[in-house]
């Protein structure tokens, strides 16, 4: 099993979270794609819940322009963001021009401060072994 989880040591001050809500089934629950977040003065970090490199969203919609879009997770996004962070002049800005864009289709959780501390996500011992 693979860990769609790339980075080995991630810290956040911000965060939300960016899932996909199904066309075809509108009752149904948005399938989470992946956490976006920064930290003050740093670049946007994703986190990706599932595999970009080989995610089918053919399960999801039937639009061409998301199926599109869904095929190269990564690409779509980073340059999405690129083109936000761009235009606020801000990663912070940035990423919250792509939440309130994007919010149709996409479902964003509103951009969270992380308490009073970063936290972080870090490789432990036993599993850099595995």
């Amino acid at each position: 099993m693979s860990k769609p989880i790339e980075p080995e040591h991630v810290l956040l001050e911000f965060f939300t979270m960016c899932s996909f809500h199904p066309d075809t089934e509108p009752a149904s629950q948005p399938t989470p794609l992946f956490v976006l977040g920064f930290r003050e003065g740093g670049e946007p970090v994703f986190v990706w819940l599932v595999n970009k490199n080989h995610f089918d969203g053919s399960t999801l919609t039937r639009d061409a322009y998301w199926l599109h879009a869904l095929s190269d997770l990564e690409a779509y996004f980073t340059k999405k963001l690129s083109k936000c962070v761009a235009e606020e002049g801000c990663v912070r800005g940035g990423i919250e021009l792509l939440v309130s864009t994007y919010q149709k289709q996409l479902r964003f959780t509103p951009l969270t401060p992380v308490a009073d501390h970063p936290f972080g996500l870090r490789k432990s011992k036993e599993l850099a072994a595995v």
